[in-house]
């Protein structure tokens, strides 16, 4: 079994600075497709900051469980009943509560700083800079701290990635805020997708990105969520990390945003 390393969220990415105690307990089926592939299904059970991600991984069962709260997170391998743990681990943006910037870890000769605020689609966000030595303009983000999500982003190369609030509508019983996206590349096409966000629960639920490629939470339960969904079987036993990447579930397994 692979070791740790950060859950793929999806960003855009999305996923996934909500107050957690505004967040319901749920878990959920998540569903990841590319055109003309077949769908990737994992489940995620989420309560609190605490996150159960399960999925398959070269025909292999694959748990995770990050407990942000106590800095650890831990892969399990059903098959064997066995179990890594992490300590320290970088989690995901999904399962942090309380503020998040767009960027909490910052590399050696990179530069991240907030610089102001702007308005997007009537919501007031703040305007960061991302610079390093390497490129001679910086990365512009307009960054929405509840939704986790930049609602736009200009690249040093000249394109951007914006997003337009769009209207509120029912997906699958639940209100939802549905969100169009805009991609320019530089000597490229535009590509446009939808991101539909769910206010209560401070998830996205679904995802069109640009090229068809679609995420989804689908048969959402709200409500209180067992115990012991996050804590590692009686009897199984430990396994040394024996490198520094984990089994990346699908990228929807993981939510976009808390």
């Amino acid at each position: 079994m692979a070791a740790v390393a950060m859950i793929g969220v999806s960003l855009a990415a999305p996923g996934l600075t909500q107050n957690s105690n505004t967040t319901s307990a749920y878990s959920a089926q998540a569903v990841h497709a590319f055109p003309g592939q077949p769908e990737t299904i994992g489940k995620i059970v989420k309560s609190g900051a605490k996150l159960r991600l399960e999925f398959e991984r070269d025909g292999e069962k694959v748990i995770q469980i990050l407990l942000p709260e106590l800095g650890a997170m831990y892969i399990l391998n059903p098959a064997k009943q066995t179990y890594v743990e992490i300590l320290g681990a970088t989690m995901p943006l999904a399962s942090i509560a309380g503020y998040v910037s767009p960027c909490p870890e910052q590399t050696q000769g990179t530069t991240c700083q907030k610089i102001g605020t702007d308005i997007v689609s009537g919501i007031e966000v703040e305007r960061w800079i991302l610079s390093t030595k390497t490129q001679n303009r910086p990365l512009v983000i307009l960054w929405d701290s509840p939704r986790r999500r930049a609602l736009r982003q200009d690249f040093p190369d000249g394109g951007s990635m914006t997003m337009a609030f769009k209207a509120t509508e029912d997906l699958n019983g639940r209100a939802t805020e549905h969100w169009t996206i805009n991609l320019t590349l530089p000597g490229q096409d535009a590509q446009t997708g939808d991101w539909w966000f769910d206010p209560q629960l401070r998830v996205v639920v679904r995802e069109t990105l640009p090229g068809g490629e679609t995420r989804s939470l689908e048969n959402i339960v709200i409500g209180r969520v067992d115990p012991s969904a996050f804590l590692i079987p009686e009897g199984w036993q430990e396994q040394r990390p024996p490198a520094i990447t984990a089994p990346q579930p699908p990228p929807n397994v993981a939510p976009a945003s808390e």
